[in-house]
Protein backbone atom coordinates (compact mmCIF):
# COMPACT_ATOMS: atom_id res chain seq x y z
CA UNK A 1 0.00 0.00 0.00
CA UNK A 2 1.51 3.34 -0.97
CA UNK A 3 1.51 6.02 1.30
CA UNK A 4 1.15 9.91 0.02
CA UNK A 5 4.21 11.78 0.40
CA UNK A 6 5.36 13.41 3.31
CA UNK A 7 7.36 16.18 4.52
CA UNK A 8 8.11 17.45 8.06
CA UNK A 9 5.24 20.20 7.58
CA UNK A 10 3.00 17.15 8.61
CA UNK A 11 3.95 17.92 12.61
CA UNK A 12 2.09 20.68 11.94
CA UNK A 13 -1.22 19.67 10.11
CA UNK A 14 -1.59 16.10 10.49
CA UNK A 15 -4.76 14.44 11.85
CA UNK A 16 -3.46 12.84 14.56
CA UNK A 17 0.38 12.83 16.62
CA UNK A 18 2.11 10.85 19.65
CA UNK A 19 4.58 10.89 21.15
CA UNK A 20 6.62 9.24 24.02
CA UNK A 21 10.47 10.14 25.37
CA UNK A 22 12.82 8.06 27.28
CA UNK A 23 16.38 9.53 28.99
CA UNK A 24 19.09 7.68 28.56
CA UNK A 25 22.38 7.09 30.78
CA UNK A 26 24.31 8.19 27.51
CA UNK A 27 26.40 10.97 25.46
CA UNK A 28 24.04 12.18 22.47
CA UNK A 29 26.69 11.36 19.94
CA UNK A 30 26.62 7.75 20.66
CA UNK A 31 23.15 7.43 20.97
CA UNK A 32 23.23 8.89 17.46
CA UNK A 33 25.84 6.73 16.31
CA UNK A 34 23.19 3.92 16.96
CA UNK A 35 19.98 5.29 15.69
CA UNK A 36 21.91 6.19 12.30
CA UNK A 37 23.45 3.00 12.05
CA UNK A 38 20.64 1.32 10.11
CA UNK A 39 22.51 -2.35 10.67
CA UNK A 40 21.82 -1.55 14.75
CA UNK A 41 18.29 -2.04 14.66
CA UNK A 42 17.23 -5.10 14.28
CA UNK A 43 19.42 -5.67 17.76
CA UNK A 44 17.37 -2.70 19.50
CA UNK A 45 14.07 -1.93 17.44
CA UNK A 46 11.10 -3.88 18.85
CA UNK A 47 9.92 -7.03 16.63
CA UNK A 48 12.45 -5.61 13.76
CA UNK A 49 14.08 -9.04 12.33
CA UNK A 50 15.35 -7.08 8.94
CA UNK A 51 16.40 -4.12 7.28
CA UNK A 52 17.33 -3.40 3.87
CA UNK A 53 18.82 0.28 2.96
CA UNK A 54 20.57 1.99 0.42
CA UNK A 55 23.36 3.58 2.94
CA UNK A 56 24.81 1.74 5.91
CA UNK A 57 24.70 4.93 7.59
CA UNK A 58 22.25 7.43 6.91
CA UNK A 59 23.71 10.75 6.70
CA UNK A 60 21.59 13.00 4.49
CA UNK A 61 17.72 13.09 3.66
CA UNK A 62 16.35 10.97 0.73
CA UNK A 63 18.77 7.55 1.31
CA UNK A 64 16.20 4.69 1.97
CA UNK A 65 15.84 1.83 3.63
CA UNK A 66 12.77 -1.10 4.19
CA UNK A 67 12.21 -2.33 7.73
CA UNK A 68 10.62 -5.68 8.72
CA UNK A 69 8.59 -4.86 12.51
CA UNK A 70 6.06 -8.01 12.28
CA UNK A 71 3.95 -7.72 10.81
CA UNK A 72 4.60 -4.58 9.20
CA UNK A 73 7.28 -4.49 5.63
CA UNK A 74 7.93 -0.82 5.69
CA UNK A 75 9.68 1.36 2.96
CA UNK A 76 11.00 4.90 4.24
CA UNK A 77 12.85 7.53 3.16
CA UNK A 78 15.33 10.03 5.24
CA UNK A 79 13.39 13.06 5.38
CA UNK A 80 15.84 14.88 8.02
CA UNK A 81 19.41 13.75 8.92
CA UNK A 82 20.50 16.72 11.38
CA UNK A 83 23.08 15.19 13.63
CA UNK A 84 23.32 14.57 16.57
CA UNK A 85 19.56 16.18 16.98
CA UNK A 86 16.77 15.05 14.47
CA UNK A 87 16.20 12.31 12.70
CA UNK A 88 13.26 11.70 10.14
CA UNK A 89 11.60 9.65 8.07
CA UNK A 90 8.29 9.14 5.64
CA UNK A 91 6.89 6.37 5.36
CA UNK A 92 6.72 4.99 1.66
CA UNK A 93 4.60 2.01 1.15
CA UNK A 94 3.31 -0.88 3.48
CA UNK A 95 2.30 -4.66 3.25
CA UNK A 96 -0.47 -3.36 5.23
CA UNK A 97 -3.13 -0.96 5.79
CA UNK A 98 -1.66 2.07 8.49
CA UNK A 99 -2.27 5.62 6.87
CA UNK A 100 -2.99 7.73 4.26
CA UNK A 101 0.48 9.97 5.05
CA UNK A 102 3.28 9.19 8.20
CA UNK A 103 6.41 10.54 9.38
CA UNK A 104 8.29 9.68 12.19
CA UNK A 105 10.64 12.10 13.91
CA UNK A 106 12.99 11.57 16.57
CA UNK A 107 14.72 14.28 18.59
CA UNK A 108 17.70 14.29 20.80
CA UNK A 109 18.39 16.77 22.93
CA UNK A 110 21.85 16.77 25.76
CA UNK A 111 20.04 16.37 28.88
CA UNK A 112 23.54 15.77 30.72
CA UNK A 113 23.59 16.58 34.83
CA UNK A 114 25.93 16.39 37.81
CA UNK A 115 28.75 15.54 35.39
CA UNK A 116 26.84 12.42 33.94
CA UNK A 117 26.20 12.17 30.52
CA UNK A 118 22.57 11.87 29.36
CA UNK A 119 20.57 11.92 26.21
CA UNK A 120 16.17 12.51 26.21
CA UNK A 121 15.25 10.69 22.85
CA UNK A 122 11.63 11.88 21.72
CA UNK A 123 9.54 9.99 19.12
CA UNK A 124 7.00 11.90 17.74
CA UNK A 125 4.91 10.35 14.99
CA UNK A 126 2.57 12.23 12.93
CA UNK A 127 -0.37 10.99 10.49
CA UNK A 128 -3.25 11.08 8.27
CA UNK A 129 -5.65 8.14 8.56
CA UNK A 130 -8.22 6.82 5.86
CA UNK A 131 -11.92 6.97 6.91
CA UNK A 132 -11.69 3.12 6.91
CA UNK A 133 -9.06 3.15 9.84
CA UNK A 134 -10.26 5.55 12.44
CA UNK A 135 -12.56 2.58 13.86
CA UNK A 136 -9.22 1.20 15.02
CA UNK A 137 -7.16 4.49 15.42
CA UNK A 138 -7.06 3.70 19.69
CA UNK A 139 -5.46 0.25 19.03
CA UNK A 140 -3.42 1.38 16.23
CA UNK A 141 -1.75 4.53 18.61
CA UNK A 142 -1.42 1.73 21.53
CA UNK A 143 1.11 -0.12 19.24
CA UNK A 144 2.86 2.72 18.05
CA UNK A 145 3.78 4.28 21.44
CA UNK A 146 4.27 0.43 23.36
CA UNK A 147 6.67 -0.40 20.27
CA UNK A 148 8.48 3.13 20.39
CA UNK A 149 8.50 2.77 24.50
CA UNK A 150 9.92 -0.48 24.28
CA UNK A 151 12.13 0.56 21.29
CA UNK A 152 13.53 3.57 23.47
CA UNK A 153 14.28 1.61 26.20
CA UNK A 154 16.29 -0.86 24.12
CA UNK A 155 18.48 1.97 22.46
CA UNK A 156 20.00 2.42 26.14
CA UNK A 157 21.79 -0.88 25.79
CA UNK A 158 22.57 -1.01 22.20
CA UNK A 159 24.12 2.35 23.04
CA UNK A 160 25.81 0.34 25.80
CA UNK A 161 26.99 -2.55 23.28
CA UNK A 162 28.68 -0.34 21.53
CA UNK A 163 30.79 0.97 23.56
Amino acid sequence: MKLEPSTLELLDTAEFTLSTDVDLAASIDEVWAVLADNTSWTAWFHNCTKMTYSHETWTEAGQLRTITSKPFVIEEVALAVDEPNRWAISLLATNLPMAKSMIEVLDLTDTSRNGEERTEVKWTAAFDLPAYLLPVRSIAETILVRTWGKSLEALQDAVIARR
